[in-house]
């Protein structure tokens, strides 16, 4: 009965540190993709025609901030729609990706 005690207790101690770990944020950058960042590779396309065909390739959307970039979770159909453009995403960081709440063109 000790060692389940331990058990249960060392589980919840990893739980509650991997809770402790995401954060609920709001972030503005410009919506780009995790291979070319802010530097698209592909000159003879918008930022927003080479982020859509980045991701049509297996590439993920994600959130570019000062000099960070964030891996995007979630809500594709709206984050195809606001590709290239400056986006204020909120969600759940953890580990730089974000799990999108939602996502609106920025101000």
């Amino acid at each position: 009965m000790k060692n389940r005690t331990k058990l249960v207790a060392a589980l919840l101690f990893a739980l509650g540190s991997t809770v402790a770990v995401a954060q609920q944020q709001s972030l503005t950058g410009t919506l780009t993709d995790s291979m070319c960042g802010t530097s698209h590779m592909a000159k003879d396309k918008t930022p927003a025609e080479c982020t859509r065909m980045c991701v049509k390739d297996g590439m993920k959307y994600a959130l570019a901030v000062d000099k960070k970039l964030y891996t995007l979770e979630g809500h594709e159909a709206e984050l195809a729609k606001l590709a290239g453009q400056k986006v204020t995403v909120k969600g759940t960081t953890n580990d730089g990706t974000v799990t999108v709440q939602s996502v609106v063109a920025a101000k």
